[in-house]
């Protein structure tokens, strides 16, 4: 899935005329997490985290790219407990723009992400039910979201959902007669709300 999303990225701008304009922003926001374990014996509450980092534009002749380097806090709360997920966030989106004023325009855009594990991996016992708590060292995501932009200022909003686990832990579900061993493949999946400045 990986390779088939950036080979058709490579063919779509491979295809555009080379008379590309390149810009650079910087965009900052919140998440909003949604956070999905595969059992009902840990309760996952969800908070807000941030995120910041530059981001580049390049404007072709049908579409443009947005490249970003992000810094990406992710927080939640796990059957009471605080977990804390930091990641260094590479994404490539394709979007499209429509004019709706002279100096406003709605966007749309969708796009792979690459997140690379920069915090703490291995968090140890987290809850009385989770043992041996560890991040992965990296995951991949897609992106889709929207915006409107005024001058050189967006407003946007983005759901990235992760493909597969974000990270592995193992469970103790205990009754009367013995204790077994759940092995759970958490996703953390967000609502990305923010701003972008465009230099």
């Amino acid at each position: 899935m990986k390779r088939i999303l950036f080979a058709a990225i490579a063919i779509l701008v491979l295809a555009q005329p080379l008379n590309a304009q390149v810009k650079f922003g910087v965009q900052g926001g919140f998440n909003i997490n949604k956070f999905v374990i595969d059992t009902e014996v840990v309760d996952a509450s969800n908070q807000a985290g941030f995120y910041i980092g530059p981001t580049f534009f390049i404007t072709l002749s049908n579409f443009d790219i947005e490249a970003a380097g992000i810094y990406d806090v992710r927080s939640m709360e796990i059957d009471g407990e605080s977990v804390r997920k930091q990641n260094l966030d590479i994404q490539a989106n394709i979007r499209k723009g429509f004019d709706i004023t002279s100096n406003a325009t709605v966007f749309g855009f969708a796009g792979p992400q690459f997140a690379f594990n920069i915090g703490t991996t291995d968090l140890g016992e987290v809850t009385n039910y989770v043992k041996d708590w560890r991040w992965k060292n990296s995951d991949f995501s897609f992106n889709l979201g929207g915006g409107v932009r005024i001058n050189n200022i967006e407003v946007r909003v983005n759901y990235n959902t992760a493909f597969g686990k974000t990270a592995e832990a193992n469970e103790i579900i205990s009754n009367a007669f013995e204790s077994v061993e759940y092995k759970l493949k958490p996703r953390a999946n967000a609502w990305q709300i923010g701003m972008t400045y465009i230099f």
